[in-house]
């Protein structure tokens, strides 16, 4: 009689007939579908010779296909018959095998042995290699080449060469599909480690099922010929992104070597710039330099919402081929300008009193925050011209790229005492790349009228003090001063009384709920804030004042009224315990909240020396702050020395610190805006990258914008080409194309350079769906911090 019993444990199938347990194990092992010699089981009790177990699997698998043979207990191996092939299905990556049937003669041979089926192999496609003796490439000249053939695998493909390359060091792999690979050369590299000219041959490849000799007899197979490099592959681009420019600028300077003093110069950019006289033309050629002139009605770059920024180079065809200039393996290319919007000015139809009116709104375009300049004066009706000093007279403060304030200092007028009527005009603008030819004193803007102060309602007079007067919502400590002359001037025989004083204001305030008259002389009025109540944001206006119930109001600047201070919101920040900063390398830290001044803020950090960090930029909403030097940590050395493995040390914001003054935290109240941890053993952070400091995370410590496959085809193209019009191609074929020339016959339907003949996005060579790091990681410490 015979008996069947299952041991199902996990993914083991077990067998027992009357004799010990049989198991076989789900263990799918690569094998390759012609060269793999053997497919093995594993498992327990196998025994004999194996000649009478019968298998079936699906996808199917002759008999004749393979012989069985014990090898021991544990495994079972299944041996390819010379001329037969494992199952691959075709065009897919890899084939799974299932044994579903195990049947042994010798019991019968009718009743499966099995109880499910199981997963025992992965078959894929044997990989073949196609020779390339007859494509040429330079030494470092060549920034990429293809390799086509069969079975390529883009998760799982290595390669050996001789001489020896090694991968993410000589070079990029990128396996583009089942058919074609391409091998982009990383920066300062060459394309036979040995710099002898000579063929490049692929010895082994292995695409997961082990590795492959090709061509044993004849040291491997061809792929490339390696020749030295030309004079005209020499060609080299200096990065001058201190070079600032106007969008419409006439001339452009490009510094380098190995340029063309002959000519035939060709360029290609990051953006949709085309030379030839589309966009631009090469006026004057020199071995060190390149003299550009813009086109009428062009610009080197047309977006202005994007700007300022820098215009990249990607390479120089010299006569020889397109040469990269920047980090090839990174779709990186060299600065050469800084390019800034053109700016322009509307004139204005404000009216401004000469020392009672405290700001001005301009509008126009192009403005940059932090780096504009207006050069202001009054032109009298009787010819008198006044000049402005900026900083002492004003200020500007940028609020977007079409907005500008123009704040005039305490103690300051817009135009000379005396002046019965003015013009205030623009003779200057800078917005970041030199003062502009359209407005001069030749050619200036008008942007308000200056008018007289209006006349007081009587002698009382008072002094504006919004730019110096800033207070919070609900300050601390400080309390409302107005001051002037004659304030509330009553006969000798009379004495206000604070209770008595009414204030009026602009935007109004109900003085009864918000606030009261603490102290009054003729030259100082005191106001205390009611507990819980708020100044109203914005600038503060005096409008009215009366000093006792019985006195008429008097009524300042026409009813307009006269500012006496600036308020600001109660400034907040927001907790981010989850955020990890390391103590050293972590060189950045955003705080967000609010009530931030874009004018200047400072943040006391808990527990972080003052002297550590720095703020280098403040805006309403966030402030970012950066270790000062290489050896300044977030957390004193002994704090961390102190502390456990592993252990975070909480970052703490304890005061802020704004023109309103400074606003303290309890320590309960303080807001943890990161932890603190140390750095891991062996972790690098320097700024040793070719490309450090430059605005751009090269070392690959941050994603790239384009390897996000939600980042879909056209959004990518709106942001490489600032023209939203698609990524544009220059007048010279062969910078696209390969250069040398397009090949019809080239595999998989690519030229043998990886140029991409057909002008699409996704094979165009600089600027492809995928990117790699330019610089090892860690060595772009600075510019790969959270912004």
């Amino acid at each position: 009689m015979m008996v069947r019993c299952w041991a199902a444990v996990s993914l083991v199938v077990g067998v027992c007939v009357g004799a010990p347990l049989v198991t076989v194990t789900e263990r799918p092992s690569l094998v390759y579908s012609t060269v793999s010699p053997k497919l093995r089981l594993q498992g327990t009790g196998f025994r004999g010779d194996g000649s009478s177990l019968r298998l079936k699997f699906v996808p199917t698998i002759p008999e004749e296909t393979y012989k069985i043979q014990v090898v021991s207990e544990t495994v079972l191996s299944l041996n390819l018959v010379p001329g037969k092939s494992w199952p691959v299905g075709q065009g897919e990556s890899g084939t799974t095998v299932y044994l579903t049937e195990l049947r042994d003669e010798k019991l019968g041979g009718g009743e499966n042995l099995l109880d499910d089926s199981i997963a025992v192999a992965t078959v894929i496609e044997t990989p073949q290699v196609m020779h390339g003796g007859d494509k040429v490439i330079y030494m470092s000249g060549t920034p990429k080449f293809n390799i086509n053939g069969t079975g390529f695998r883009a998760k799982s493909t290595d390669l050996a060469f001789d001489p020896p390359l090694e991968k993410d060091v000589d070079y990029v792999l990128w396996v583009r599909s089942p058919t074609f690979m391409q091998l982009t050369l990383k920066t300062g590299r060459k394309w036979r480690s040995d710099g002898d000219p000579g063929p490049l041959k692929l010895k082994r490849i292995n695409t997961g099922a082990g590795e492959l000799r090709i061509d044993a007899r004849f040291g491997g197979v061809t792929v490339a010929e390696v020749q030295v490099d030309l004079g005209a592959h020499g060609v080299t681009v200096e990065t001058t992104s201190d070079k600032k420019l106007y969008q419409s600028a006439k001339r452009l300077t490009i510094l380098g070597s190995g340029f063309n003093a002959s000519g035939g110069n060709t360029l290609r950019w990051g953006n949709s710039l085309r030379g030839a006289g589309v966009n631009y033309t090469i006026v004057q050629a020199h071995p060190n330099q390149l003299d550009l002139e813009l086109a009428p009605g062009c610009k080197w770059r047309a977006n202005p919402a994007n700007l300022p920024g820098p215009l990249t180079l990607l390479a120089v065809n010299a006569g020889a081929g397109p040469v990269p200039v920047g980090a090839t393996e990174a779709k990186k290319g060299r600065v050469v300008a800084t390019i800034y919007a053109d700016p322009s000015m509307k004139n204005g139809t404000a009216r401004l009193a000469r020392t009672l009116s405290h700001e001005l709104w301009v509008v126009g375009a192009g403005f940059s925050r932090g780096e504009s300049q207006f050069d202001l004066r009054t032109v009298a009706a009787s010819g008198r011209v006044s000049e402005l000093r900026a900083f002492v007279d004003y200020v500007v403060l940028v609020f977007n790229s079409t907005h500008a304030r123009v704040w005039l200092n305490d103690g300051k007028a817009w135009a000379p005492e005396g002046v019965q009527k003015a013009e205030l005009q623009c003779v200057g603008l800078d917005t970041g790349a030199g003062k502009i030819a359209t407005i001069s004193p030749a050619t200036p803007v008008a942007l308000a009228t200056i008018v007289p102060d209006a006349e007081h309602s009587s002698s009382a007079s008072v002094t504006r003090t919004v730019t110096t007067q800033v207070l919070y919502e609900t300050p601390a400590v400080k309390k409302l001063v107005i001051t002037g002359d004659n304030l509330c001037a009553l006969p000798e025989n009379k004495v206000v009384m604070p209770q008595d004083v009414r204030v009026g204001f602009s935007p109004a305030i109900d003085q009864e709920a918000v606030f009261t008259v603490s102290k009054i002389t003729p030259t100082r009025i005191t106001l205390d804030l009611v507990k819980k109540q708020r100044w109203p944001q914005g600038t503060l206006k005096v409008v009215s004042l009366a000093c006792d119930a019985k006195s008429k109001p008097a009524e300042f600047a026409g009813g307009d009224g006269v500012a006496v201070a600036t308020i600001l919101a109660d400034p907040s920040v927001e907790s981010h315990d989850d955020l990890t900063l390391y103590a050293h390398h972590s060189k950045r830290l955003v705080v967000r909240g609010a009530g931030f001044a874009i004018e200047g803020t400072e943040l006391t950090l808990d527990p972080t020396p003052p002297g550590n960090y720095r703020v280098v930029e403040s805006l309403e909403t966030f402030i970012t702050l950066e270790l000062v030097g290489d050896e300044a940590a977030w957390v004193p050395e002994g704090r961390l020395q102190a502390a456990k493995d592993g252990a975070k040390i909480p970052l703490k914001v304890s005061a802020v610190t704004t023109p309103a003054g400074e606003v303290q935290f309890a320590a309960q109240d303080a807001a943890v805006v990161a932890s603190v941890v140390n750095e891991p053993e062996g972790d690098i952070c320097d700024d040793s990258c070719e490309w450090a400091r430059d605005g751009f995370c090269d070392d690959g410590t941050q994603p790239y914008l384009y390897d996000d496959e939600s980042f879909d085809r056209w959004s990518r193209r709106k942001y490489l080409d600032d023209d939203y019009g698609g990524f544009a191609y220059d007048d010279d074929d062969d910078m696209y194309y390969g250069p040398y020339g397009f090949d019809g016959t080239s595999y998989a339907g690519y030229d043998d350079y990886g140029y991409g003949f057909l002008r699409d996005f996704e094979d165009d060579d600089f600027v492809s769906t995928k990117s790699y790091a330019a610089c090892p990681a860690g060595t772009d410490c600075t510019d790969c911090q959270p912004r």
